[in-house]
């Protein structure tokens, strides 16, 4: 279908992008426009940007940009139909029909989404409208669930017969196969008769981010297994593109700018009935990137607030590390063990629970007091676990002031050395993840040494810090002579060839010990790139250079002093040189 130009500029004169945008992107005010994290790419720094007064996008990070229209079809995947359709019916703007050109996809999705409503309403009447019925909204009351909540969530009873739903949709003219493929009816296996989807449960109808149902959630209402079942994935309804509720909670989530996140739907019933409305379920705990990106749209802080035994589940935990791979702000509340937020709401009230949500920890701070609980930090062993779990974490922070405080606090509380666990950290990022931790294989060599051996290895892979090295330090800086002749290697090659060829260096000083040595150096993995790391090894060889030379003009003093105790006649240059190396040793201890 073709629309006119004059109605294309009625809807978008309507529709203020900024408005529409928002619904998707957490945006903030960025001089005459408003900025945010652009949806189509990942990024940490906002460059997507919305002019209010040009009524454009763009992306200055991926090139992505265009109007309103273009907008909705690259992030919902609409067609251009879809997109104008939209956005007519948000602006209350008429559309010509024209139903033989209408998408086909379109139309299946609206028949879906009819059929599910006709689902919803059948399972309210069997909730209020039976016998049975009657008896779960007793037990609803029961576990807290007050009527609003029945009636904000459109909570309903699917009947323990076997076809119930199924002959009652029959009636309405639909097949099995589209019920099939709605996820409301399933095939039996033994009997090979259709069979309803949900029986004898509590339903929670799942909303899209419009507020249109897309599919359902079935709890049991005794101990049977398995507790909760979800609708299989359909047209309309994807597990991990949804959060249960944000439909909801996403006003209260843009005005705090801060989403919970809980585990089920009774955690969501009952904590928003104690005044947290900006909460939504996960529809299982291992976060997906997609839901992640629906987060992003409304906020950059999150708090997690799974029962305590989910929370404590490593696996869970790295799953919550791609929330800081994405940039948000990462915090865990940290409930009581046996609770989750629905019982802890219940049994201590709203006020508990903020204090709960106030004292709420980082994720890396979080997995730190879990690892501490469950390994002992005054063996070997169980530091080594301690470091080789939460390395993920802190590989995925992006925040390198953060990461350094990070590791200086996780050092002193192990009592560990910084720079081991950040090479560690160095060895994890390139993708090594079964390594013998820095710490625990202490190198027998002096600290100078060691450091004298790794700048060679950072010389020998980048030209860059090669030139940044050789400005504050000289090959006879370096104590060791084969070290001292590696680096004018290096140097040699550097002003010959513009580059750091670790086998022209080989070749060049033609020695099988400097071939060990390289080969030894660019093997051990502990090679580091950071500027930081790199200058305090350089302070390591200026420090020790200092200190030797102190410990020379010493000994050297020591010999004069008791060389002029013992002569008859005191050599007027010995006299001289004493009093130059009282002078330098002064000097250096004023400096």
């Amino acid at each position: 279908m073709r629309f006119s130009s004059d109605l294309l500029e009625e809807i978008r004169n309507r529709c203020d992008i900024v408005d529409i945008v928002s619904e998707y992107v957490h945006l903030k005010p960025a001089g005459k426009g408003f900025k945010g994290l652009c949806p189509f790419h990942g990024e940490k720094t906002p460059s997507f940007m919305v002019s209010p007064e040009k009524q454009l996008f763009h992306c200055f990070g991926c090139g992505e940009g265009g109007n309103v229209f273009n907008f909705l079809m690259k992030y919902e995947r609409l067609s251009f139909f879809e997109a104008v359709k939209m956005l007519a019916q948000k602006s209350g703007v008429p559309l010509p029909v024209d139903e033989e050109k209408e998408d086909i996809l379109h139309k299946k999705k609206e028949r879906l989404y009819k059929l599910n409503n006709l689902v919803v309403n059948y399972y309210r009447e069997c909730l209020f409208r039976t016998n049975q019925g009657k008896k779960v909204i007793n037990y609803l009351k029961k576990r807290g669930i007050n009527d609003t909540s029945v009636e904000k969530y459109k909570l309903g009873y699917a009947p323990p017969s076997w076809d119930a739903l199924n002959n009652f949709l029959k009636k309405k003219g639909y097949t099995y196969e589209e019920l099939v493929k709605a996820g409301l009816i399933k095939k039996s296996k033994t009997e090979g008769k259709y069979i309803d989807y949900f029986r004898d449960r509590i339903i929670f109808p799942i909303f899209n981010l419009s507020g249109r149902v897309i599919g359902f959630g079935g709890r049991v209402l005794d101990g049977s297994l398995p507790k909760y079942i979800n609708s299989p994935e359909t047209l309309v309804y994807n597990k991990g593109s949804n959060l249960y509720s944000l439909n909801f909670a996403k006003e209260d989530i843009r005005k705090k700018n801060c989403i919970i996140v809980v585990e089920g739907y009774t955690d969501v019933l009952i904590t928003q009935q104690y005044g947290f409305n900006n909460i939504a379920a996960s529809l299982g705990t291992a976060l997906t990137t997609k839901q992640i990106d629906l987060i992003k749209r409304f906020t950059d802080t999150i708090l997690i607030a799974y029962d305590a035994d989910s929370a404590g589940n490593m696996a869970t935990l790295r799953s919550l590390d791609l929330l800081v791979k994405s940039g948000l702000e990462v915090k865990v509340i940290d409930l009581p063990l046996g609770y989750d937020p629905a019982d802890f709401s219940i049994k201590k009230g709203r006020k508990p629970f903020q204090n709960l949500i106030d004292k709420s920890l980082s994720l890396i701070d979080y997995k730190l007091k879990l690892l501490y609980s469950k390994y002992s930090i005054k063996t070997i062993e169980g530091k080594v676990k301690v470091v080789k779990e939460i390395l993920p974490t802190l590989s995925v922070m992006g925040d390198e002031d953060e990461v350094r405080a990070q590791t200086k606090k996780i050092s002193e509380e192990l009592k560990l050395s910084d720079e081991a666990i950040r090479i560690d950290l160095v060895k994890y990022k390139k993708g090594l993840r079964e390594f013998i931790p820095s710490f625990i294989n202490p190198d027998s060599e002096d600290g100078n040494i060691k450091a004298e051996k790794i700048l060679i290895g950072c010389m020998l892979e980048n030209e860059q810090i090669t030139r940044d090295i050789l400005t504050k330090l000289k090959a006879e800086d370096f104590s060791v002579l084969l070290h001292r002749q590696i680096v004018t290697a290096i140097e040699k090659n550097l002003k010959d060839d513009k580059i750091v060829d670790s086998q022209k260096v080989i070749d060049y000083l033609n020695d099988d010990k400097a071939a060990k040595i390289i080969s030894k150096i660019l093997m051990k993995e502990n090679i580091t790139f950071d500027e930081r790391i790199i200058s305090g090894y350089v302070d390591t060889i200026n420090n020790f250079k200092l200190t030797q030379g102190r410990k020379n003009l010493e000994k050297r003093a020591k010999i004069l002093d008791e060389k002029i105790k013992i002569s008859e006649k005191i050599e007027e240059d010995d006299l001289k040189e004493l009093r130059e190396i009282v002078r330098q040793l002064k000097n250096q201890s004023i400096n």
